[in-house]
């Protein structure tokens, strides 16, 4: 008895740890807790197996001002929808320069890079990415990878978002910079079609051009000054001006 009970008590602490993490990966504890600690243990990881299965990831140019990564360097907690299952409050961070997808494994220590093809879709800073395949749910000339939803009514709007990691030399020592571009790509009558001006723009809405005009007017909204805005703000009244 007294080498039994040592053993059972250190073991409960090890699956109580365990089960801790991946319950917090999952956001939910299953209903029917098994009452032998081992067979709790394998339940409560099974699931989560797959996602802290990646490779280490080390985070480049980290001492630079500019990084790689989407709106911040941090990590922040958010949602992902990987092989198959889907994960809530995560701490993740999407480095935009390889399109991929960063997580903290659940000891806490290490970052892992998630598969790409493997990743559904995400959600972090209040955006919501999914990844396309070139051909099938976007056009054949757009690019497999990450594409942020930013308006999902009758007509949708993508955008690409990238950068490019680049150096210069300033007083004898290299400076990373990550200067940051936007894709814009507007689906209508099936197809998604590239928007880089307003030209562009309203030549797929010719007939509403005038009214969608005044909606810029309206909401004080400069298409060269804040593209992503306007787009969004004229497809949605689009959609009013054509609901059925």
């Amino acid at each position: 008895m007294r080498f039994f009970t040592p053993c059972f008590f250190l073991l409960a602490g090890i699956v109580g740890n365990g089960f801790g993490q991946v319950a917090d990966a999952k956001n939910t504890v299953p209903d029917n807790v098994p009452e032998y600690p081992l067979s709790l243990y394998k339940e409560a990881t099974f699931e989560a197996q797959n996602l802290y299965n990646g490779r280490l990831y080390n985070i480049y140019d980290s001492r630079e001002e500019e990084f790689q990564f989407f709106d911040s360097r941090k990590l922040v907690k958010g949602t992902v929808y990987y092989d198959g299952q889907r994960y809530e409050n995560i701490p993740m961070m999407y480095d935009i320069v390889s399109d991929e997808l960063v997580i903290t494994h659940a000891n806490g220590y290490e970052n892992i890079l998630l598969q790409s093809p493997k990743v559904k879709y995400f959600s972090l800073h209040d955006h919501n990415f999914k990844r396309f395949e070139s051909g099938q749910e976007i056009n054949a000339d757009m690019k497999t990878g990450f594409y942020d939803q930013v308006y999902t009514g009758k007509t949708k709007i993508l955008v690409r978002r990238i950068k490019q990691r680049q150096e210069k030399i300033v007083e004898k020592k290299v400076i990373a910079l990550f200067p940051g571009k936007n894709f814009y790509y507007v689906k209508k009558d099936g197809r998604y079609y590239s928007v880089h001006s307003k030209k562009s723009f309203f030549a797929l809405f010719p007939e509403q051009k005038k009214e969608l005009r005044k909606e810029l007017r309206e909401n004080r909204i400069k298409f060269r000054k804040n593209r992503e805005a306007a787009i969004i703000t004229m497809v949605a009244r689009y959609d009013e001006l054509t609901k059925q």
